[in-house]
């Protein structure tokens, strides 16, 4: 990965140092990590109103969530808002506008899968320097424990291995008939190495959590850097 693109997109930060979930997702898109379809609707006060782009350019359901660097654990504060259709989404945006005064809000198209959920995650250590790590994710990311870690940058050789340590491995390959493609992990895990080692010297944590296996491509559903 291309110091630049990195260096662009921190200057580019609505808040110096404290990406939001809008903005950590375009650093996904910029290194080739798949993410939701997506429109940023501005901080405003509410109008019970949707700007037309939004109607006319997703597929619905849409998800609409509360975006701020302030507000880092989202569902459990209230603010997202799943399974809304065309004639939900104004009020939606209105409540989240109203539980959130000052907040954009990120409306996203809903993505439906089938199998499991993966966390994929990136850090710089002072002491250990970059590495990426890959597990079971979702809710249950605590509780399973389920992590494999690399040193960064890591081939794809090597993230594919990661992944075999793991013990939901088998459900990436045709455990029950599910279906996912763990070569094509192993080539977004590799990626995300590339952006641990352009982090060099600056401390920093990512979460992508889920990824999750929809038409053939892995889709990256929320993300958080915390930047030091």
């Amino acid at each position: 990965m291309k110091e630049s693109v990195l260096e662009s997109w921190k200057d580019n930060l609505a808040v110096p140092g404290k990406p939001d979930e809008w903005e950590c997702k375009q650093l996904l898109t910029n290194i080739g990590v798949p993410v939701p379809k997506g429109l940023l609707l501005s901080p405003g006060k509410p109008s019970g109103k949707v700007p037309g782009p939004v109607i006319k350019g997703f597929s619905f359901p849409v998800a609409a969530k509360v975006c701020s660097s302030e507000v880092l654990h989202k569902t459990e504060k209230g603010g997202v808002r799943l399974n809304l259709f065309e004639h939900d989404l104004p009020d939606a945006v209105e409540s989240l506008y109203n539980a959130f005064p000052g907040a954009a809000v990120l409306v996203e198209e809903m993505v439906r899968y089938r199998g499991c959920e993966i966390i994929l995650g990136a850090l710089y250590d002072s002491a250990f320097g970059p590495a990426v790590m890959a597990g079971a994710g979702g809710i249950f990311t605590e509780l399973y424990n389920d992590v494999a870690f690399r040193l960064a940058p890591c081939s794809r050789e090597d993230a594919l291995g990661m992944l075999e340590e793991l013990t939901i491995f088998p459900a990436m390959s045709g455990y029950r008939g599910l279906e996912a493609d763990a070569q094509a992990l192993a080539v977004i895990i590799e990626k995300i190495s590339r952006l641990a080692e352009a982090f060099q010297g600056e401390e920093c944590q990512l979460d992508i959590n889920p990824v999750v296996w929809m038409n053939d491509t892995w889709i990256a559903l929320d993300a958080a850097i915390v930047l030091c």
